[in-house]
């Protein structure tokens, strides 16, 4: 029986040895908000319900706005290629421990009013000489159109 009890212990003092070489597990994190127009229900703007940017602890930066509409009402689609015709969303970040701000800009296109962005953000200058559990502080968020007029920005919805 105590041969047994021997080798539990020595298994479980070995997997605790293994466990404390590992690395540290950092839990990610994420940003997300809705996207508001400046006002709602007046052209040009385009709908809060359904329309939000997402930025995650891996530096990955996503969204979707929805039924963009022109100063007639009209829903707006883009020729669906990188050109003057897009629309952006801009993000304001800081990395509190190195003292880093910037804005990192993401254009997309819009179909029937509707449009998706999707944007690897890891070699942002404003990373530069952040560490893997820094702190990501999201400042400010806006929604351009082609002409670089902001349409609206993150926040919430009165409802």
């Amino acid at each position: 029986m105590s041969t047994k009890i021997s080798v539990g212990f020595v298994a479980l003092a070995f997997t605790i040895g293994l466990l404390a070489l590992a690395p540290p597990a950092h839990a990610g994190s994420k940003y997300q908000t809705t996207l508001v127009p400046n006002v709602a229900s007046s052209p040009p703007g385009f709908s809060a319900k359904g329309s939000s940017i997402k930025l995650d602890g891996h530096r990955k930066l996503k969204g979707k706005v929805k039924k963009v509409v022109d100063g007639t009402g009209s829903l707006v689609s883009t020729d669906g290629v990188p050109s003057q015709d897009d629309y952006s969303v801009e993000v304001d970040l800081t990395v509190p421990a190195t003292l880093t701000s910037g804005t990192v800009t993401v254009p997309f296109d819009l179909n029937n009013g509707n449009g998706k962005f999707a944007a690897d953000i890891t070699a942002d200058p404003v990373f530069a000489g952040a560490s893997l559990g820094d702190g990501v502080a999201v400042t400010g968020v806006r929604v351009k159109d082609s002409a670089g007029a902001v349409l609206g920005n993150g926040g919430i919805a009165i409802e």
